[in-house]
């Protein structure tokens, strides 16, 4: 897939300090090395954050590179430790919801605030929704394709004249 000695003739260029060799490593591998950050971190912005810190380490190693090896192994290696690190790093803290315990030993209730509707709200929305359902199926077709149109589709009283070849009034 990579061309090794094309990646060793670029490296030496970028020994020497020649930039356009940098663009050419940073083109090559960019697609590959934000893919395989993203599959570790399973988050674009992480992914792009994460492969931007890979190539500034490794141009900054880059004088540690031993040319014996594959550029492209030494360069996912680097980014895979990196990803590795970035996952440990902000792993989640997982707390047992039973049995947590204070400082003073005593068992207490654990409350999580919940982020959305209460339940008994959900479950009346539903309702609702379930009932609107069935009256909307009992219109006759041609109110039932309008009331469609209008509130699925957010259409125009325009748009739906034109559609069903209605008058608009």
């Amino acid at each position: 897939m990579f061309d090794r000695q094309q990646d060793l003739r670029t490296i030496r260029r970028c020994k020497r300090g020649e930039e356009p060799a940098f663009r050419e490593i940073l083109d090559r591998y960019r697609t590959p090395i934000y893919n395989l950050c993203y599959r570790m971190s399973r988050n674009p912005e992480d992914a792009r954050d994460l492969a931007q810190e890979v190539f500034i380490k490794v141009f900054s190693l880059l004088d540690r590179f031993d040319e014996q090896y594959a550029f492209s192994s030494w360069l996912f290696r680097i980014a895979t430790n990196h990803c590795i690190d970035h996952i440990r790093r902000n792993r989640l803290r997982f707390l047992s919801l039973d049995g947590a315990t204070g400082q003073d030993g005593e068992e207490y209730e654990l409350q999580i605030p919940a982020d959305g509707p209460e339940p008994d709200t959900v479950l009346q929305r539903k309702e609702a929704l379930e009932r609107l359902t069935e009256v909307i199926d009992e219109l006759p077709p041609h109110y039932k394709a309008i009331t469609m149109l209008r509130h699925d589709q957010q259409l125009s009283y325009e748009e739906i004249a034109e559609i069903l070849q209605l008058p608009l009034g």
